[in-house]
């Protein structure tokens, strides 16, 4: 983004903003406090849109895009997040020890850290299964977790001594 800083002798400042998308924006600082925002459509040389607002509300604006009543998860954050994250599906084998628990009955998350988030069954979805949901021969469930829980989840679906 490039900003450029203008002074207007009696009146304040003015900065001229042009976006890394090459949007432009000229916003006035009037030595009264208000402030004036001016947005400029491609290749105009005349304002499309201008909002005039106090010093107070100008402040408001400004903390709200510096994050103070909202931050978002930034790309990078969401990265590293999505790395550990495991997300998989898995069909529930006809010899599946799960089947006819309820997910609360199979301690899933207890005994793999691991959480089921959907079943797929009959092509119906079931999303956000509840605790007092069965496991059926034929489901599809959708497990989320990390590599190491997603896998004992794969062990205890299959049983034991079973490979898959």
């Amino acid at each position: 983004m490039d900003v450029r800083e203008h002074d207007l002798p009696g009146v304040g400042k003015k900065f001229a903003v042009t976006t890394n998308d090459g949007d432009r924006l000229t916003i006035i600082i009037h030595n009264s406090g208000h402030r004036e925002i001016y947005f400029f459509e491609r290749g105009e040389d005349y304002p499309a849109y201008a909002v005039r607002m106090e010093d107070s509300e100008a402040r408001k604006l400004g903390a709200i895009l510096g994050g103070a009543f909202f931050q978002p998860v930034m790309a990078e954050s969401m990265d590293v997040v999505f790395s550990q994250l495991s997300v998989e599906w898995m069909k529930t084998g006809s010899s599946s020890p799960l089947i006819g628990k309820s997910l609360l009955e199979a301690r899933v998350r207890e005994r793999t850290g691991a959480s089921v988030i959907a079943i797929l069954r009959n092509g119906q979805a079931i999303p956000n299964p509840q605790p007092e949901d069965r496991i059926a021969p034929d489901d599809t469930l959708m497990v989320v977790g990390d590599r190491e829980q997603v896998g004992r989840f794969g062990d205890l679906l299959r049983g034991p001594g079973r490979d898959g």
